[in-house]
């Protein structure tokens, strides 16, 4: 059986930018797609990800014709989005008091992946720190 992953909007941005960490997403996808995985996500990684895409364009490391290619390539990815519950936000805040953020952005994802259980891979190190320092054997950096 497929293994179900949550994966956050840094770490897919590393699949259409040129980041530090992009050819490990690549790695990371790969294996994921051989594997026929399922990839689950909050509603707010489209949010994050046309933002990342937008900021890349602003700041002229892509056109603005790549952004809109990149946008579709971006949303033909398998990838299943979940919609908020009450319980998910509920759940959110109280990882964001975990994880001593103000915004509950990050603990949205950790929200979801201790919901369904799925592991959380994220591209963003000091989550990832964070993460480690709690205990949280379900979360992983890509």
């Amino acid at each position: 059986m497929a293994g179900q992953y949550v994966i956050d909007a840094n770490a897919t941005l590393g699949l259409f930018l040129r980041l530090p960490y992009s050819q490990k997403a690549e790695q990371w996808m790969r294996k994921r797609q051989a594997e026929e995985a399922k990839l689950v996500v909050p509603t707010l990684w489209e949010y994050e990800c046309l933002s990342g895409l937008r900021r890349a364009e602003t700041l002229g490391q892509i056109s603005p014709e790549q952004t809109e290619w990149l946008f579709e390539k971006l949303f033909a990815l398998e990838i299943q989005r979940v919609e908020p519950t009450i319980e998910l936000h509920r759940a959110a805040l109280h990882w964001a008091e975990r994880i001593g953020q103000t915004k509950v952005y990050d603990a949205q994802y950790l929200a979801l992946a201790e919901s369904l259980p799925a592991e959380f891979w994220t591209a963003d190190k000091r989550l990832f720190h964070k993460a480690q320092e709690l205990g949280l054997k379900w979360v992983y950096e890509i």
